[in-house]
């Protein structure tokens, strides 16, 4: 049994179990024979471990040199050191679909445990079925389509190697992964969507949703920031998103999944905006598919876009169908998901709603923005590109309301504003005044004083609400202030978790104000041990030399650096740039230095060098305030979210809606 023949067998294997699954889906709800349900769930289980054994037969494959493999000849070489073997699995198209294709019946398996917990008879087969209508899908564009398992008649003694720009980081690991967590995770949502517009069960949805969606969102985040983080390791250029049109596609199922976060407490607790939360789910599903779309189908061009075959029309036709089910179902049940309660703009359902139109409405414009210079190309022939400068001036605007909205809403109550209320909103406006006229007293420029205005206010108003709380609790228990906020902590996950991941936000949205605003960029060409006076520093080169490694070439140049003022403190040390040739590039690849500290990073890059004597190198030195913190508010929103989702401690008592009759 070769890699590739077991590989084989287990796609149509998985694809038949698929199938089947589906099926007997369709069968449950239309006859109501929950034996035909209980094969369903059985099936979810073969489902996945086909998909498991097809994902090991790629490994094996991979790891074991076989190129006979078609996948394996195109994408991976015997030189591979073996991270980069275990990471080719999702380096190109074929291996990326059999990874959302496992990842999905694992979700799918999952649900199916779930089923007969949270699900009722009713929506349990619709659920299940939209899931293995997904599957087959992912399965049957392998099989007919893009099948990674097509053998090499005459197999060649290497092949052409992984992508260099999955080869030069590390992250390469882990980033794809996290993303497509959290694309597959949303077809969760989704699922149960249908099964609720199909079952008419309009309310008792939403709660266990919130829960799969907090879980797919939790993914993205990760994914996005790690994305960020290896964009500004490996890239050269000293920034971490410059409004690539992948990029945009990871953005946008985040930005419509925070509008369903939103609106569906209100739902959860008021009976309220039903219709747009199916909206909301439907959209954040399908930008997933959108977004996989524009990074395999090869209709734009993109550092990110690592594949792209013959797969574009194929993931077009799914997305379409994706928007008909989701959407067509929402104009069938519309009369009867239409608001029952009156909306108080000034109220926490009010600002909520506001919130969820503000993502809705950026989610738009990024869509709009990332397609323009394809709608204008196919219109007209002109070529035309629309890049940073425009993604800027519109996401700026719609920062600032974020930020606003973001301490605003928690204050409001659900009802009318009380005293209390308005003294909150009064210390949150003059936290906003003092914040935004220090950073003027400091001499900062008018945009970074008021992000800096910006976090005070947020950061007020997640005290004021915190402070409230314990208060209350510790007067009406007679207990001390810290057994208050251990209580409140542990027995309102979500709140708290909120607080945090609230937090996370107001420091990112910081730390992107002052690393756009002050990065500064020197370059310089040195002889072999010339000193450069730049930025508070005196860097040295060291000497020039090369390097011959199992995948790659490399030129490395080696620094001294040492601070001379404060404009340089934390730069101190030796560090080796370098420049990786990797055989399937024409261009060298640069590998920066990073050096991070809490105010500055400071980022050495050799740019060329002498190929002939090695006499001389010009370097590229960029320093940016702050972009550490970056990386650490990713980390305080993805442990807020793990926080909310971490089973334990008391629900809130609720004034939630009860489920509806025959809900």
């Amino acid at each position: 049994m070769t890699p590739g023949l077991l590989g084989g067998i287990a796609l149509i294997a998985a694809l038949i179990f698929s199938v089947l699954g589906l099926v007997l889906a369709v069968l449950a709800y239309t006859l109501r024979d929950g034996r035909y349900l209980e094969a369903a769930r059985r099936l979810s289980t073969l489902g996945l471990m086909a998909a498991l054994v097809s994902f090991g037969a790629l490994e094996w494959a991979i790891l074991t040199d076989d190129f006979s493999v078609s996948y394996v000849a195109n994408h991976s070489s015997a030189h591979n050191p073996l991270w980069v073997k275990l990471v080719t699995p999702w380096a190109a198209l074929e291996g990326s679909i059999l990874l959302w294709a496992l990842l999905q019946t694992a979700y799918t398996w999952l649900v199916s445990l779930r089923a007969g917990q949270s699900l009722d008879v009713w929506r349990a087969p619709v659920a299940l079925g939209t899931l293995f209508a997904v599957q087959v899908f992912f399965f049957a564009v392998m099989v007919f389509v893009a099948h990674p398992f097509d053998a090499v008649p005459n197999p060649p003694p290497d092949g052409r190697g992984t992508n260099p720009l999955l080869q030069n980081h590390w992250m390469m690991a882990v980033h794809p992964v996290l993303m497509y967590l959290g694309f597959v995770g949303l077809s969760v949502p989704f699922a149960y969507a249908v099964a609720a517009m199909v079952a008419k069960r309009f309310q008792s949805w939403i709660f266990e949703t919130r829960w799969w969606t907090l879980v797919a969102w939790g993914f993205l985040t990760a994914a996005i920031f790690t994305g960020k983080w290896w964009s500004y390791e490996i890239l050269g250029w000293g920034g971490y998103w410059a409004w690539d049109p992948v990029e945009n596609a990871s953005i946008i199922p985040w930005l419509l999944a925070t509008a369903f976060l939103h609106t569906a407490q209100v739902q959860e607790r008021k009976g309220l905006f039903k219709g747009w939360n199916f909206a909301f789910i439907t959209l954040a599903f399908a930008a997933t598919v959108f977004g996989t779309f524009l990074t395999r189908s090869g209709v734009i061009q993109s550092v990110h876009a690592f594949a792209s075959g013959p797969v574009g029309a194929w993931f077009l036709l799914f997305l379409l169908g994706v928007m008909a089910v989701g959407l067509g179902l929402l104009a069938r049940v519309s009369a009867e998901v239409r608001e029952a309660g009156e909306v108080r703009w000034i109220s926490r359902e009010g600002a909520l709603l506001a919130g969820a139109l503000f993502f809705g409405t950026f989610a738009f414009v990024v869509v709009l923005g990332t397609l323009w210079p394809l709608v204008v190309e196919i219109v007209s022939g002109a070529k035309v590109s629309v890049g940073a400068p425009f993604f800027n001036q519109i996401s700026i605007p719609l920062g600032i309301f974020m930020l606003l909205l973001m301490g605003i809403g928690p204050v409001l109550p659900w009802r009318n504003t009380s005293a209390q209320v308005v003294r909150n909103l009064a210390a949150m406006l003059i936290a906003l005044g003092v914040g935004t006229l220090l950073g003027f007293g400091l001499g900062l420029t008018l945009g970074v004083s008021f992000a800096i205005g910006l976090f005070a206010y947020n950061l007020t108003a997640i005290w004021l609400m915190v402070a409230q709380g314990v208060r209350e609790r510790a007067r009406s228990l007679g207990i001390s202030a810290g057994q208050a906020l251990v209580e409140l902590a542990s027995s309102h996950k979500r709140r708290f978790g909120s607080h945090i991941v609230h937090f996370g936000i107001a420091l990112a949205a910081l730390t992107i104000a002052f690393s756009q605003t002050y990065r500064v960029t020197e370059q310089k060409t040195l002889q072999v041990g010339e000193t450069w006076q730049t930025r508070g520093m005196e860097v040295r080169l060291l000497s020039i030399g090369v390097r011959e490694e199992s995948n790659r070439f490399a030129a490395i140049a080696p620094i001294e650096v040492r601070s001379t003022s404060r404009e340089g403190w934390g730069s101190d040390g030796r560090y080796q740039t370098r420049l990786n040739f990797y055989p399937q590039m024409s261009a060298p690849l640069a590998t920066p230095v990073v050096k991070y500290s809490l105010y500055n990073d400071y980022y050495f890059v050799l740019m060329q060098f002498d190929q002939e004597k090695g006499q001389w190198a010009t370097l590229k030195v960029i320093v940016t305030p702050m972009v550490w913190w970056l990386w650490v508010s990713g980390l305080i929103i993805v442990l807020g979210t793990l926080y909310i989702l971490w089973p334990g401690g008391a629900r809130v008592p609720s004034r939630q809606m009860a489920p509806t009759a025959g809900d």
